[in-house]
């Protein structure tokens, strides 16, 4: 249920890469070369629009709450305008040929879009759309664009007017018929969008050009941003491949998006660096699709169209595989449009969990929170992907956002698939024509890869960022984007720079195949770990070596498990809870809640963590945002108590009634782990031990801001600099001093210091 806003300045075209909302020839309408006094002689149309703007706003400041509400940038005025009943006509006798032009302009509209109920252009009939200042330009539409059931679309133009310009041949006159249904005003301004450089989502999504997308560039491919909802709304989809291979192009999206058969489906729109973030483009896209199968209501929200036409090669589409098996993968990743923006990725470095919609069930895959990103209004309809990069379900909804590491549900592919015996409730009919009983099915890109032998290491699995464990065992991956088959090949790999230990596959590869090494048992040392793993070909010569290494870093504690203990007493609705424990000096996700049931009068749980000494920030939430100590007592009343070895209460909540609670302590233990892995960074407090009442002194060239805190996490002392005076009255005993930037937005490390 995750919806929306596609503008974000997305319309801001430059006249020298002419715009493309639907398959174009890339022309300019000839009325771009004439003077300006001949090209403004032409009918204005006017369509004098005056909605109730406050009424329409008052509406969105509600329904933009709820993320089973599509995110609405405009509003549908339904209209009857033809080549007969509008526009001007002009002939020119001598080149034979006749051009209609017909103008609609608003006041105060942001963009405009277009609905046709009828739409045929004769065969060397050519339309174009553009605004005023030509700053916007749509076109050459040709006949490529009919469709059987006669509907189209063009996307939103930018500006407060629009004009139409068809340009037919005197002898196909009798074969064109344009008739307008909806004019869609848009009233929702993309400027603010644009002054925020295109970020209309949480500044906690990730572009999917950023190196967490890295071994997602070809899949990325496959999400589209779509339009809906009589083309006011937004939602993502995802172009998916089928046993047969054969370029069918079926994309999958959410029931609840309310996909119409002139939605418009728009690739690549992206980001093209990760940083500076930067509007994309639209030249992609295709208009019209039909439906193949569809589960409304509380199943798993799914719906299957055909797009109108194959994306043609130029598109770069890719088709992703999928999984059908009813299996929580080790982790999984979205990969949607938040708030209508450009492309972005969220990763989940947890197995997801088996649910109903929020409730108990079957039916969705439930991500309790994402350790990188998040999604928003505008994802719904997003692709879930395993770790072999199939899909597994597609976006239903969830209160997750960058304020909220809160749960997201995603409809069940494997529900999907064949649950219902009615074809045009199933998967399955469309994408095993055949019956072949497939499982899985990996993707299929359409284009000639880059390199013929081109191996990719795509994934090291199973590490923990910290474990109190000596028994690690990691899970690596590795596909093949190249053109040709590989039949064999080593995995390499060095722990803490020890041996090499290899691994020999020897099975044919093919592209887009991928090959798993599960469970590689480790031996690991006591605290920081560094995991090397390359891969090499047999015989072939693998002709990009950029993609064959990478390596991973995890803390373990072999020496003394430590503990956390925590309990939690919930109110009646104990789904609505979850909690997180983080580092804070870095916001790793050390350990996240389980699924709490509803159950009346509440249910006590009990957690041991095992940790390290360091500053941790321990949150709870509550989807509902009205806490779990109701003041009426109507629905129970829970607590949250977090101590350390069970003798020193650490956190207490009792007077939980919102959506967040959050502390942030310190603790040490006589642990060999004793930094965390990023601490410091190598300067040194001095002295060390030190005096109360005296300075400790920082080794660094630059100043930075300084705070001391006590083992509960309290602040002692602080400042900006490069020493820090010691209290006079500081008891004597263990402290942090926390290293930060200035404005306290960077973290560079943290150091133990001992008060004598």
């Amino acid at each position: 249920m995750k919806l929306l806003p596609f503008y974000s300045a997305v319309f801001l075209v430059f006249i020298s890469v002419p715009a493309i909302s639907q398959i174009q020839t890339g022309e300019l309408p000839s009325s771009f070369y004439e003077s300006e006094e001949k090209s403004s002689n032409l009918d204005y149309s006017t369509f004098i629009l005056d909605p109730d703007l406050t009424a329409l706003r008052t509406e969105d400041a509600i329904t933009d709450e709820h993320k089973d509400i599509a995110w609405r940038f405009g509003t549908a005025m339904p209209v009857n305008y033809t080549l007969d009943n509008s526009g001007i006509w002009t002939h020119n006798d001598n080149n034979r040929t006749s051009v209609w032009k017909f103008r609609i302009a608003f006041k105060d509209a942001v963009t405009i879009n277009l609905n046709f109920n009828t739409f045929n252009l004769s065969p060397n009939a050519k339309l174009f759309a553009y605004n005023s200042d030509y700053s916007d330009i749509l076109g050459a539409i040709t006949a490529a664009n009919n469709k059987e059931n006669g509907q189209f679309s063009i996307r939103p133009i930018k500006g407060n007017s629009i004009t139409l310009e068809l340009v037919v041949p005197q002898n196909e006159l009798e074969m064109n018929q344009v008739d307008i249904e909806h004019v869609i005003y848009g009233y929702r301004s993309i400027h603010n969008k644009v002054q925020k450089v295109f970020q209309s989502s949480g500044n906690c999504n990730i572009n999917v050009n950023c190196p967490e997308g890295d071994n997602w560039q070809d899949v990325k491919r496959s999400v589209a941003l779509v339009t809906t909802a009589t083309n006011t709304r937004f939602c993502t989809a995802t172009l998916i491949n089928n046993v047969r291979q054969d370029s069918t192009p079926y994309i999958l999206g959410a029931a609840h998006c309310g996909l119409r058969g002139n939605s418009i489906f728009i690739f690549g729109y992206e980001s093209a660096s990760c940083n500076p973030n930067a509007d994309g483009i639209l030249t992609n896209s295709i208009s019209g699709s039909s439906r193949k199968a569809i589960t409304v209501n509380f199943g798993s929200d799914y719906e299957l169209r055909e797009l109108s036409s194959t994306p043609p090669l130029s598109y770069n589409v890719y088709y992703s595989g999928w999984n059908n098996e009813n299996v929580a993968s080790v982790k999984s990743v979205c990969i949607h449009h938040p708030a209508g923006d450009v492309k972005k990725i969220s990763i989940d470095r947890d197995p997801p969990i088996s649910s109903g919609y929020y409730s108990t069930g079957v039916t969705h895959w439930q991500v309790s929170n994402w350790e990188q990103g998040t999604t928003e209004g505008g994802s719904s309809g997003a692709p879930l992907f395993d770790a072999n990069q199939r899909i597994i379900g597609q976006l239903h909804g969830g209160y997750a956002s960058c304020s909220n590491k809160a749960q997201d549900y995603f409809g069940k592919f494997s529900r999907s698939w064949d649950f219902s015996s009615d074809t045009s409730r199933q998967l399955k009919r469309w994408l095993d024509p055949d019956n072949t009983g497939a499982l899985v099915l990996d993707g299929l890109d359409p284009n000639p890869a880059t390199f013929n032998v081109d191996l990719n290491l795509l994934d090291i699995d199973g590490l923990p960022e910290y474990e109190c464990t000596q028994n690690v065992q990691a899970s690596f991956k590795v596909k093949n984007p190249g053109n040709f088959s590989v039949d064999s090949f080593y995995l390499d790999y060095r722990l803490n720079g020890g041996s090499v230990q290899s691994i020999l596959y020897n099975s044919q590869l093919t592209r887009q195949g991928i090959a798993n090494f599960n469970r590689v048992s480790l031996t690991p040392q006591n605290g920081r770990n560094v995991l090397f793993v390359t891969i090499r070909t047999v015989g072939a010569v693998d002709q990009n070596l950029s993609n064959n290494s990478d390596s991973a870093i995890f803390t373990v504690n072999t020496s003394n498990a430590d503990q956390l203990y925590v309990t939690l007493k919930t109110d009646n609705y104990g789904s609505e809870t979850s909690w997180l424990l983080e580092d804070e000096n870095n916001s790793t996700v050390l350990y996240s809640s389980p699924n709490y049931l509803n159950i009346n009068g509440g249910n006590t749980y009990f957690d041991s963590l095992c940790i390290y000494n360091s500053c941790f920030r321990f949150s709870i939430f509550d989807s509902q945002g009205d806490g779990f100590n109701d003041p009426s007592g109507n629905f129970g009343n829970g607590y949250l108590l977090v101590m350390k070895n069970q003798n020193d209460t650490l956190f207490f909540e009792d007077n939980f009634r919102n959506s967040l609670s959050t502390d942030t302590f310190c603790v040490q233990f006589t642990t060999s782990v004793n930094e965390i892995p990023r601490a410091g960074n190598g300067l040194i407090a001095y002295p060390n031990p030190v005096k109360a009442g005296e300075n400790i002194n920082l080794s660094s060239q630059s100043p930075l801001f300084l705070t001391l805190r006590n083992l509960n996490g309290q602040i002692v002392t602080s400042t900006y600099g490069n020493e820090l005076n010691i209290p006079k009255n500081t008891p004597q005993g263990v402290y942090f001093l926390e290293l930060r930037s200035k404005d306290k937005s960077t973290f560079r490390g943290i150091k133990k210091v001992l008060v004598q």
